[in-house]
């Protein structure tokens, strides 16, 4: 009895023992909630169901044993909340944990809106307040006329004026006018006025009036006193110096009688050091007497402070004798750090600043830039000039002198041209290394590198005893032919260029007269006798040239400049119009003309010399990826 008693209060519906894993509906029941919520619940009904066991063994009675177990049942789930509340309770905690952990996220989305908001504002006002770089076409060619010719020949410079990194044009010429006189009546005068003109485009920066007619233009002795130009200095025929502002053509100063009377500038001025102490650069100007008459010839110097104008010391004069044009002066550096100065009547004599300083200024101590000592020099000295050297003194009439910087920047080669010879002078010891006879030689050389030995060659233009006209390249180390083309034209320019190539050698620049068939021109009419070519030459291919421009009239200057940012340069030509000539004067309208090479070489015409045939594709190709620069690489 007792057994069956124990046995069936352990028994009770529902339940089974923990120990043989049977199947408990309220476990069940509370682990879809939680299982954390079953253990609990098993161990504590385990817990009871023990305790009760131990009660009815020890009363010995299965009623008492069931009222208690109720009891303890009841009392039990009166103190414990739940299932569902426990689960209602985490389902808020979790809700509330989950709104401030999606919280986070729209924070972060609202920063970085904002913060791009801010951004693009920012940016569109550095767009509106910061002007975008002007964006130029790759046609780079323009044309400008400067009113009616007075017949001078114009003077031409290529000067960045407002700081954009393209050479701009600085031109001073004559244009014809009519001034009225006392009586009224209206007699033709010439005016003389300085234009700059954009390199890019074309457009005026500034026109200002000359006070007399330009021998040179020379800019770049100093910065202006706010840094906003750069100063270039006027050099009139006979007797006006004036300094401008590069970038608006207004005057600093101006000084007459600068040179002694009826005399002339013969080259552009020699930029010196500071000579007075003032802190900018000074110059030295050579002068000639302006109408020449026995073969006592003298040349004058005077110093010239940059910064005012004014004399430093009194004018020096040298005679000499010689026949022919002037040389220089020409500055001329040696190794040792001593400036000297070239000039002569057909000839070459030398003589050092710091001698014709002491000249001008007999009792004042040398500057600091002129104190260097003089070295042992071998030339041959001129009579009893004082410090006066001969440099050079052949058969022939000195045409043109060139210093030409050697390795290192020390020692300069001297290149004379005479009428029919090419020299070349070491500088090292001023000897012979190479000459070239033949022809005369119309133009002074222009240097450039044509082979990949980085040594400078040279282009010439000769005439032979039978008329024919031909070009000339010279190799710089020996003096040898390298490139020749007999151009057959009645007529060829005196302005050649060379322009530095991206690869370390030069493509050559050179102007001719209209030419026959010996170029693979078509023949022409009559009334085209008086066009003139561009052409261009380069080293890989010296059996082609390319015309680059043509032009009616004869070319009376020009000068190349280089567009670095874009890699490309361009030829500015000046010639008069005889087309728009007026009846009473047959002078045309002057005319500035700019042809960008790149663009030009996309609408040029190929001329093929003697040679084997090559492919117009393939030249076109090639020339269309030329990279030009400022200086060889």
């Amino acid at each position: 009895m007792m057994a069956a008693a124990l046995s069936r209060a352990l028994k009770l519906p529902g339940k089974k023992t923990h120990d043989f894993g049977e199947y408990d509906p309220l476990r069940q029941a509370d682990s879809d909630d939680s299982a954390d919520d079953g253990d609990l619940n098993y161990q504590k009904n385990g817990s009871l169901q023990t305790e009760t066991t131990v009660e009815a063994v020890l009363h010995r009675d299965s009623s008492s044993v069931v009222e208690m177990q109720a009891l303890k049942v009841k009392q039990f789930r009166s103190d414990q909340p739940s299932s569902a509340e426990v689960h209602a309770t985490e389902v808020s905690d979790e809700f509330t944990l989950k709104n401030r952990t999606s919280f986070l996220p729209c924070l972060r989305t609202a920063a970085f809106l904002l913060t791009l908001i801010l951004t693009m504002v920012l940016v569109l006002v550095c767009a509106f307040f910061i002007p975008c770089p002007e964006n130029h076409t790759l046609n780079t060619s323009w044309s400008r006329s400067l009113g009616q010719a007075a017949g001078f020949p114009p003077v031409i410079t290529l000067w960045d004026v407002n700081g954009d990194q393209v050479s701009d044009v600085i031109i001073s010429f004559s244009s014809a006018g009519k001034v009225r006189d006392q009586r009224g009546a209206f007699s033709p005068q010439a005016s003389e006025s300085v234009v700059a003109l954009s390199g890019a485009d074309g457009s005026f920066f500034w026109m200002a009036q000359a006070p007399e007619r330009l021998k040179f233009i020379h800019c770049g002795i100093g910065h202006t006193a706010g840094g906003e130009g750069t100063v270039c200095l006027l050099v009139g025929v006979n007797h006006v110096l004036q300094a401008i502002n590069s970038s608006s053509g207004s005057s600093f100063w101006e000084v007459k009688n600068i040179y002694p009377s009826r005399r002339t500038p013969n080259a552009p001025p020699v930029q010196l050091t500071d000579l007075d102490g003032d802190g900018f650069t000074d110059v030295l100007i050579g002068s000639k007497p302006a109408t020449l008459t026995n073969r006592i010839r003298d040349v004058s110097f005077v110093f010239v402070s940059g910064a005012t104008g004014a004399l430093i010391g009194q004018p020096v004069k040298y005679n000499v004798t010689g026949e022919g044009k002037l040389i220089g002066p020409k500055a001329y550096m040696l190794g040792e750090g001593v400036l000297y100065v070239l000039f002569g009547y057909g000839n070459i004599r030398a003589v050092s600043v710091k001698d014709i300083y002491k000249l001008a200024n007999a009792k004042s101590s040398l500057p600091p830039s002129l104190q260097t000592e003089d070295p042992i020099l071998k030339w041959k000295r001129e009579g009893d000039l004082p410090g006066v050297l001969q440099l050079y003194s052949g058969d022939g009439s000195v045409r043109d002198l060139q210093t030409l910087t050697g390795p290192g920047g020390n020692i300069s080669d001297l290149l004379i041209t005479t009428r029919k010879r090419l020299q070349l002078l070491r500088g090292k010891d001023l000897q012979q290394a190479w000459q070239v006879d033949g022809g005369s030689i119309e133009s002074a050389p222009v240097a450039g590198f044509f082979n990949e030995d980085r040594v400078p060659d040279f282009l010439i233009q000769v005439t032979s005893e039978n008329s024919t006209r031909k070009s000339l390249v010279i190799d710089g180390s020996s003096g040898k032919e390298l490139w020749q083309a007999e151009l057959g034209c009645r007529r060829q320019g005196l302005q050649a260029a060379s322009i530095a190539l991206a690869d370390g050698r030069s493509a050559f620049l050179f102007w001719a007269g209209e030419c026959g068939t010996k170029l693979s021109i078509p023949s022409v009419s009559s009334d085209q006798d008086n066009q003139y070519h561009l052409f261009l030459l380069h080293p890989s291919y010296p059996q082609v040239l390319l015309e680059l421009a043509t032009h009616s009239g004869p070319v009376t200057a020009s000068a190349t400049g280089i567009w670095e940012q874009r890699k490309d340069a361009f030829h500015v030509a000046v010639t008069t119009d005889s087309s728009q000539a007026t009846q009473r004067s047959h002078r045309g309208a002057l005319i500035v003309t700019s042809v960008g090479l790149k663009w030009a070489i996309l609408h040029s015409e190929l001329v093929m010399l003697k040679g084997e045939a090559v492919s117009d594709e393939s030249i076109r190709i090639f020339f269309s990826e030329l990279r030009f620069c400022t200086e060889v690489q």
